[in-house]
């Protein structure tokens, strides 16, 4: 039982789409590069959007006048 849940006869075959992918998952920090377009898009995903979404919550709590408005302040 040392040798692991794979007995040692069989043998596994490497998917050459997932090697692809492994080989380019560890080269990513190299290979990025921060453009101003790029940086514009995180942006507006991390900050804009979570931003609106608390926005919209908060002018419906405060419309209907629920208690969780203040906790949203």
């Amino acid at each position: 039982m040392a040798g692991g849940p794979i007995p040692a006869h069989i043998k596994v075959k490497k998917s050459p789409m997932v090697e692809e992918w492994n080989g380019r998952r560890e080269i990513t920090e190299k290979s990025f590069t921060a453009r101003p377009a790029k940086v514009a898009q995180i942006l507006l995903y991390v900050v804009a959007v979570p931003y609106g979404f608390y926005s919209m919550a908060r002018t419906e709590f405060h419309m209907i006048g629920d208690r969780r408005y203040k906790d949203c302040i």
